[in-house]
């Protein structure tokens, strides 16, 4: 593991090529929705060198152009065509799966416009409807969590073996008001482990980092942007979250550099599994 000041610096001097760069946002180019120190000069050093490089996000209920505004707004000139965001993974799951058309309920929040509506999915929030589904989808916010739960619970105890798609596998996420939120992965567990509870089990189908669907995305897109092949060794994953960023990126191959911008503390660096453990340390961009 190495050590270094700024991630600029150890990308200029990368004993190693690097073809392609994934960028997490929150924690590594944006804190509490404002710019990070080197987080310009870093896209900007991308650019001029033509180097491919794409943001990645589990952020999952707001639109890329939402994502963009909000970069732009800090001073970042992010076109949202840069922003791979885990809900983009519904579109080819529905595709390898052939689920074009079928009807999904969605708890929540899943972006303006809905990305399961530009999948291919039909889309429904009425609870009358949700027996007839094909599955969930777990988004995030305003809804009524109570009996939506309780009602998703009761549909998977009558049909384990429907979907039960999370695009967001984090637990939770910062609140801008409290201190933390509970997102839809924290929802998903709870709705799997009281199912365990009562004896049925539900398999749900994760789609943001660390899992592999937003990873496969992103690196075909990178691999487009470049128009030729790029080994999954010479990209390279930034981020500030050890079993998001770090450990999705080491699953998929990737190089993986650490950010101490964000949630991740010197502590944690410490105490953090061989998994989780990054090729690199930055304590900035």
């Amino acid at each position: 593991m190495i050590r270094s000041g700024a991630f600029h610096t150890w990308l200029r001097e990368a004993a190693h090529p690097i073809d392609g760069v994934l960028l997490d946002i929150d924690g590594v180019l944006l804190k509490s929705n404002r710019r990070l120190p080197g987080s310009a000069r870093l896209l900007n050093h991308l650019a001029d060198n033509s180097l491919p490089h794409l943001l990645v996000t589990n952020d999952g209920n707001r639109s890329v152009e939402d994502k963009a505004a909000r970069l732009q707004a800090a001073g970042l000139p992010i076109d949202a065509d840069r922003i791979v965001s885990c809900s983009h993974a519904i579109a080819p799951l529905v595709r390898n799966e052939e689920l074009a058309g079928a009807l999904f309920f969605v708890m929540g929040d899943l972006g303006s416009p809905c990305y399961a509506q530009a999948a291919g999915l039909e889309v429904t929030r009425d609870l009358e409807r949700l027996d007839r589904c094909s599955g969930i989808i777990i988004g995030e916010d305003n809804y009524d969590w109570e009996p939506v739960i309780n009602a998703a619970i009761n549909y998977f105890i009558d049909q384990p073996t429907a979907w039960l798609i999370i695009p967001n596998p984090d637990e939770f996420y910062p609140d801008p008001v409290k201190t933390i939120h509970i997102a839809a992965g924290g929802v998903g567990r709870f709705i799997v482990r009281a199912l365990e509870a009562y004896g049925t089990a539900v398999v749900p189908t994760y789609l943001g980092k660390p899992y592999p669907p937003i990873f496969r995305l992103a690196h075909d897109r990178l691999m487009r942007m470049a128009g030729h092949s790029i080994p999954a060794h010479r990209i390279v994953m930034v981020g500030d979250n050890l079993s998001a960023d770090v450990a999705g990126g080491k699953t998929m191959g990737y190089r993986t550099a650490l950010l101490l911008t964000g949630v991740t503390s010197e502590t944690a660096l410490g105490m953090a599994p061989g998994d989780q453990l990054p090729d690199v340390v930055c304590e900035g961009l």
